[in-house]
């Protein structure tokens, strides 16, 4: 039978468009014509049952396409809407003709089909090769990537409804591990998922338990002048102890809870700024890390300076630092946003750069003041020849782009010495000082010899 696995009895495994030809149009997408999230635990049930009778697997695979937000807010709704379209016809092709494709909701689809678990990797990737070949949407060509979860029949389950639930957590650890990945389901992610909606719940109510806090770590410049503090978000859970802001910020975000908190964040870095100034610290910068959901929330930029004047600090004392996602995904809105806070004085800092894959011509694109060079970077100059080079070269260009220079991760007198002597603007590391309480904080810190 043409579309089938090459090497299968003829067991009676019908072809796509066979296998959906009963599902009524109720049960259909209206977008994409393909079966829609009730009909897909139907089909699924159906594939199962022969599966079972034939004594064969079934590999079963949630697709969704990675940061699909970025087409709706930059292009419109109706351009998103059409890329789906496209994006779903891929899924009725004879290529991928031997799976069962639904759309279970927003750029999310589920795909299944008989699978000998040999032959799975091959049919997932073939799947994946198909999803993202470069889509040319009303004259634009868009190179969209994914995340595909994969579960099995039965070593991961037996029903429609936990094979479903499996995929979509293997979806999800995906995306969470920067997505365009493959990930199959174990039950560590079971685990996962489970600690995760424990967090999610407990997240919520974080804040108005008090359980949210700020450390501040100095940053000096090479002069020896304290210039300020990078304000650092911590999580004290009276159960589950502190937990790790990698775990806990992407949650926020993905959850959109990173909203409040940020503005929480921003104001109470901004009212130790008032603070430490008034205590005979003059032109202090407090460095608030930004979100880049805050930042597509369209009051942002209003609520940002309201809330400067109510706190009585001057724009400048207040740095907001973006990481190399931001610039990687910046439309036309986000760069705006950014330029207009700029121009109002609030200080932009491009954090841990050469972390991802950002490049050196994004830096004329967006309205920024200093490029924080990641601690991945300063950790080997004193023994890497080639590390050493870089950083030293990346100094000298950002320079010449007439922008300020942090080094962060600073650990060694050696590693001081040489960003001092490269001349690196801003200094930040556990030699010159770790992450401290606001309560404790000795406003009356020492200069940097």
């Amino acid at each position: 039978m043409k579309g089938m696995d090459a090497g299968y009895p003829v067991w009676g495994w019908l072809r796509n468009e066979q296998e959906q030809a009963g599902v009524a149009p109720g049960e259909r997408d209206l977008l994409t014509g393909l079966p829609g999230r009730l009909a897909a635990f139907t089909l699924l049930e159906q594939v199962i049952a022969r599966a079972k009778s034939a004594r064969t697997d079934v590999v079963v695979a949630v697709v969704d396409f990675d940061r699909f937000h970025l087409i709706n807010e930059s292009k419109g709704t109706v351009f998103g809407d059409q890329t789906l379209r496209l994006l779903a016809e891929r899924f009725k092709t004879e290529e991928l003709a031997d799976f069962t494709a639904c759309r279970i909701g927003g750029n999310t689809f589920v795909l299944f089909k008989p699978c000998l678990l040999r032959e799975e990797s091959n049919c997932i990737a073939r799947l994946k090769t198909q999803a993202e070949a470069p889509l040319v949407v009303e004259g634009h060509v868009l190179y969209p990537t994914c995340s595909i979860g994969i579960a099995e029949y039965p070593k991961n389950g037996r029903s429609a409804e936990r094979l479903l639930r499996h995929a979509d957590t293997a979806m999800q650890q995906a995306k969470a591990a920067g997505g365009n990945r493959i990930g199959a389901y174990t039950e560590a992610d079971a685990t996962r998922a489970g600690r995760r909606l424990k967090l999610e719940g407990e997240l919520r109510g974080a804040l108005e338990r008090h359980e949210l806090s700020l450390r501040y770590q100095p940053i000096y410049a090479a002069s020896g002048r304290l210039r300020g503090f990078e304000a650092l978000l911590r999580w004290n859970h009276p159960e589950l102890g502190a937990v790790s802001p990698a775990e806990f910020v992407p949650l926020a975000e993905q959850t959109g809870l990173i909203v409040p908190i940020g503005e929480w964040v921003i104001r109470e870095a901004c009212r130790m700024q008032r603070e430490t100034t008034a205590k005979g610290h003059a032109d202090i910068v407090m460095a608030v890390n930004l979100s880049p959901v805050q930042l597509r929330v369209p009051s942002f930029v209003d609520g940002m300076l309201r809330l400067l004047e109510e706190c009585g600090v001057p724009a400048s004392g207040l740095e907001l630092e973006i990481t190399e996602s931001i610039m990687l995904e910046a439309g036309e809105t986000t760069i705006a946003s950014l330029d207009r806070l700029r121009q109002a004085g609030v200080r932009i800092a491009l954090d841990d750069f050469g972390t991802g894959y950002a490049s050196l011509t994004y830096l004329r694109e967006l309205p920024i003041h200093t490029l924080k060079l990641d601690r991945s970077f300063i950790h080997p100059i004193c023994h890497q020849h080639t590390e050493r080079v870089i950083v030293e070269s990346m100094i000298s260009l950002v320079h010449r782009l007439g922008l300020e220079v942090v080094a962060e991760g600073i650990e060694d007198e050696d590693q001081l010495a040489l960003l001092r002597e490269w001349g690196c603007d801003l200094l930040q590391g556990y030699l010159l000082g770790r992450p401290i309480e606001a309560r404790g904080m000795d406003v009356h810190l020492p200069k940097l010899a």
